[in-house]
């Protein structure tokens, strides 16, 4: 596991960015739920993904999104805590 601090090494003139993505994709587990599946990091409900009719949506929680088949954690570096859970 690594902490934020570890990855947060500024040096002289170099602008961090404002909002760091952490690919979480390998650490989802999905349950089936009444005809969608509930989508988890660690025991914490992130989201849910329904299917229908071939059709595909995510409905997640704030701090998360989906790109290409990915689930990314969005950190913000602004504030010195967050709500988001690894």
């Amino acid at each position: 596991m690594f902490s934020l601090r570890s990855l947060l090494v500024r040096k002289e003139g170099v602008d961090l960015p404002k909002t760091l993505k952490i690919d979480i994709t390998d650490k989802i587990i999905g349950k089936f739920k009444d005809g969608h599946m509930e989508l988890y990091s660690s025991k914490y409900l992130i989201g849910k993904f329904y299917f229908k009719d071939l059709k595909q949506s995510f409905q997640l929680a704030d701090g998360y999104v989906e790109e290409d088949g990915r689930f990314y954690l969005l950190v913000n570096l602004q504030h010195e805590q967050s709500n988001a859970r690894l």
